[in-house]
C-alpha cells in the first residue's frame, strides 16, 4: 500500500488596503477645500448689505457634489438653489450623498455648460475655488460672464474667488494637516507669458500611503483688475472687492494667516503679500 503524502493546504493573505486606497477623494475635497456654511453667511451679508433683502435664489456654477448649495437652502427653508457641472458622475454622487430629504425638492441639479441658456434665474451666482480659471481666453471667460448675467435676477450679484500674490507665480508644494490625512496643495508649473498654471490636490495618510493627483486642473490664472474690467464688458454695472483680512500666525509671529473674514476694498490701495485671497463681486 503506497503511502499517502500530506498536503498542507495552502492560505492566501490578502494584502490590506491602503488607507490612500480606502479612501473617498470627494469626501477628502469636501472636507479640505470647502466651508460652505462660511460661504454662506458671506453671500448672503454681502447680498443684503448692498441690496437691502434677503437673497433666496442661488446659483452654483462649476458645483461639483452640490454641498455648497444644499449648505444654502439648509440655511433658510425658502431658499432655492440650481448647481451646474459637465460631470455627470460627480453630480450622481452629490445627489446620492448631500441631497436629502430636506432640501432635495429645492435643489436642481444640470449636467451642462455653464454658458448656457437656464429656464430658471438667481439672485446670487457663484463659481467658487477659482473653477471659471478654465477658461483660457479673453472671449471665452466673457462669453461665461455675459451668460451669468443674463441669468441674474435684477439686482444679483456674481462672487468669483481669486488667489494672488508672489507665490501664485511660483512652483511650489504647500501642506495642511487635517483630521486623519494631509492634504497638499502642489503647483507643478507657472507660464509667465500665458498665465497658464497646472496645479494638482493630493491626500497623504498616517500609515504612508498618497492619493497622488487626486485632483488636477489646467487652468489661466486671473488678476482681480482683468475680472473687473471683464465683469464691466459683460453688463455688470461695477466689480467689488472683498479682501480677505490676515492677522499673526500665533505659530509663528513673523507670518500671517487669513482669517476667513473679507472686507470691501474696492476703493482702498493694498500691499502685495505672498500669497492672498479675495473675492470679485459683480453687481448687476
Amino acid at each position: 500500500m503506497g503511502q499517502q503524502k500530506n498536503q498542507k493546504s495552502r492560505r492566501v493573505h490578502a494584502k490590506p488596503q491602503t488607507q490612500a486606497a480606502r479612501a473617498d477623494r470627494y469626501d477628502l475635497y469636501e472636507r479640505s477645500v470647502q466651508g460652505c456654511d462660511a460661504d454662506v453667511e458671506f453671500f448672503s451679508d454681502t447680498y443684503e448689505d448692498l441690496r437691502g433683502k434677503p437673497a433666496k435664489a442661488f446659483r452654483e456654477d462649476f458645483c461639483g457634489t452640490a454641498k455648497l448649495s444644499v449648505a444654502w437652502c439648509r440655511s433658510d427653508e425658502d431658499r432655492t438653489a440650481v448647481g451646474i457641472d459637465l460631470d455627470g458622475p460627480t453630480l450622481e454622487i452629490g445627489a446620492t450623498r448631500n441631497l436629502t430629504t430636506d432640501v432635495a425638492d429645492r435643489v436642481s441639479l444640470y449636467q451642462q455648460d455653464v454658458c448656457d441658456e437656464m429656464e430658471t434665474t438667481a439672485d446670487v451666482t457663484c463659481a467658487m475655488n477659482f473653477s471659471y480659471f478654465v477658461f483660457k481666453e479673453r472671449a471665452a471667460l466673457l462669453e461665461y460672464f455675459k451668460s451669468v448675467y443674463a441669468g441674474l435676477n435684477e439686482g444679483g450679484l456674481l462672487f468669483l474667488e481669486v488667489y494672488g500674490g508672489q507665490e501664485a507665480m511660483e512652483e511650489l508644494e504647500e501642506e495642511r494637516e487635517l483630521d486623519g490625512f494631509t492634504y497638499v496643495w502642489e503647483q507643478e508649473s507657472f507660464d509667465p507669458l500665458t498665465h497658464e498654471t497646472l496645479c494638482h490636490i493630493h491626500f497623504r495618510f498616517p500609515d504612508g500611503s498618497e492619493m497622488k493627483e487626486a485632483f488636477t486642473y489646467s487652468w489661466r490664472w486671473w488678476s482681480v483688475p482683468e475680472l473687473r474690467e471683464l465683469c464691466k464688458e459683460a453688463g455688470f454695472s461695477e466689480a467689488r472687492v472683498f479682501w480677505e483680512t490676515m492677522e499673526e500666525d500665533p505659530d509663528d509671529p513673523e507670518s500671517l494667516e487669513g482669517t476667513g473674514e473679507y472686507e470691501d476694498v474696492t476703493d482702498t490701495a493694498q500691499e502685495n503679500q505672498e500669497s492672498w485671497l479675495a473675492y470679485v463681486v459683480g453687481v448687476k
